[in-house]
């Protein structure tokens, strides 16, 4: 009963997260996966990747990668350009306004977030992050063969490990 009891509660916490940041993204003129799409670019040093790596750091399909991607190239937040390494390779990069719009956006989102694991100590939340990448190990093998957008990602489960730095709210103000 336990893992059944587990399953429903994190499937229902993930689609509450994702419609409370779809919420505070539409004002804005953003989905909550193309805000996915952008702050995984932005958090990129060089402010760049291709559409595949996108793919599994946003647990999107490439149908949709491509759809989002289209949608913000046309609004000026990102640009798509063949890779100098692979000609045959697209790359997505982050525009000056896209990183400026992120910028604006990650008080508004990450605000309630904060206030949601201010009941947690520190010590807790590295303690979930832990457990919830131990799930996610196993999850996402098990998984692959079922959704084609789960089979891009990485089995090791590396896009869970993001890199954050830039998206500390305190730099963005």
């Amino acid at each position: 009963m336990s893992s059944v009891l587990l399953s429903r509660l994190i499937l229902h916490l993930g689609r509450c997260m994702a419609a409370m940041l779809e919420q505070e993204t539409r004002p804005f003129g953003l989905a909550e996966g193309e805000f996915r799409v952008l702050s995984s670019l932005f958090s990129q040093p060089d402010g760049g990747a291709h559409p595949s790596e996108l793919c599994a750091k946003t647990l999107q399909s490439p149908a949709n990668m491509s759809r989002m991607s289209d949608a913000l190239v046309s609004r000026g937040l990102i640009t798509r350009v063949s890779s100098v390494h692979d000609r045959r390779k697209m790359v997505l990069r982050i525009t000056v306004q896209g990183e400026e719009l992120v910028r604006r956006l990650l008080p508004t989102l990450y605000g309630p977030l904060f206030e949601m694991f201010k009941e947690f100590s520190e010590e807790e939340q590295q303690q979930l992050i832990g457990l919830l990448k131990r799930l996610g190990a196993k999850l996402i093998p098990a998984a692959s063969h079922l959704d084609p957008p789960a089979s891009h990602v990485d089995p090791r489960a590396s896009h869970l490990d993001p890199p954050v730095s830039h998206l500390d709210p305190e730099r963005a103000e």
